[in-house]
């Protein structure tokens, strides 16, 4: 079974995804740091939520899962 996430979760992850992708990458640690930037999440849990997904997403265009970014759309 897989993690289920909100929709706004997922509306915000795939907005910084299109907007940010040369900043986005497979790293976690580093997904965290461009929502911080990026966003005015106050909540940790809720900026580790839109990391993991960012994170998710990303994996998914590496490994040809998501071909294009107009597939997030």
């Amino acid at each position: 079974m897989g993690n289920v996430r909100s929709r706004a979760i997922k509306r915000i992850s795939k907005n910084i995804v299109i907007s940010f992708y040369d900043q986005c990458s497979v790293d976690f640690e580093s997904n965290k740091h461009v929502v911080s930037s990026v966003t005015n999440v106050q909540s940790k849990s809720y900026r580790n939520k839109v990391a993991g997904y960012v994170t998710t997403l990303m994996k998914q265009i590496k490994d040809n899962k998501i071909q294009t970014l107009e597939e997030l759309i």
